[in-house]
């Protein structure tokens, strides 16, 4: 299964995101996984530490 996770700006968004991924993985093993958000936010560090790939995207509030 391939899944993208959209998830930015804080741990709010970015935790529960992480959650599902690491469900997915644990009832879907060979799953990958990306994450897209912001360069700007703290998934830049959480998504990295939990071991998925964070793509990011130029996105800005209205």
């Amino acid at each position: 299964m391939k899944v993208i996770i959209s998830a930015a700006g804080t741990g709010g968004h970015i935790n529960p995101g992480i959650a599902i991924a690491n469900k997915i993985k644990q009832e879907e093993k060979d799953s990958e996984i990306i994450f897209i958000g912001t360069t700007r936010g703290i998934e830049n560090d959480l998504v990295p530490r939990a071991g998925y790939q964070l793509k990011t995207i130029e996105a800005y509030r209205f």
